[in-house]
């Protein structure tokens, strides 16, 4: 188990390979429109639509991409209605912070490390 816990924590939480002599970009010559608003039922669609059909549901094991884009307005609504209550609370809902890692071994071997994929469930 603390192998798999440390080569977790290795794979999510990579280090940067930054040079520290890159410079910054530099600021755009003019500020440029940012809708500061409400999210709207049409970006709420937009987003949807982006969507891959055939992707794994999250930990709930009911909600897949073709639920949020063809589920029609109701959806849609309840989407805007909790993407808006987030961005006013800046604060994501504790169940969006749990996630499932399920190691998927690549081939049958005692080191585990580069021999297996993540799948990660989340909420």
């Amino acid at each position: 188990m603390h192998e798999w816990k440390a080569y977790f924590e290795e794979l999510l939480n990579a280090k940067t390979n930054i040079n520290p002599n890159t410079q910054a970009i530099p600021p755009a010559p003019e500020d440029l429109p940012i809708n500061q608003g409400p999210i709207t039922i049409n970006e709420v669609e937009q987003a949807a639509n982006q969507l891959k059909d055939g992707k794994s549901p999250g930990i709930d094991h009911s909600i897949t991409p073709e639920v949020l884009k063809y589920g029609g307005r109701w959806i849609m609504n309840q989407l805007c209605n909790i993407s808006n209550e987030i961005y006013n609370n800046q604060q994501t809902p504790k169940q969006f912070n749990t996630n499932i890692i399920i190691p998927i071994p690549k081939k049958a071997t005692k080191r585990l490390q580069r021999t297996t994929e993540a799948l990660v469930l989340c909420q």
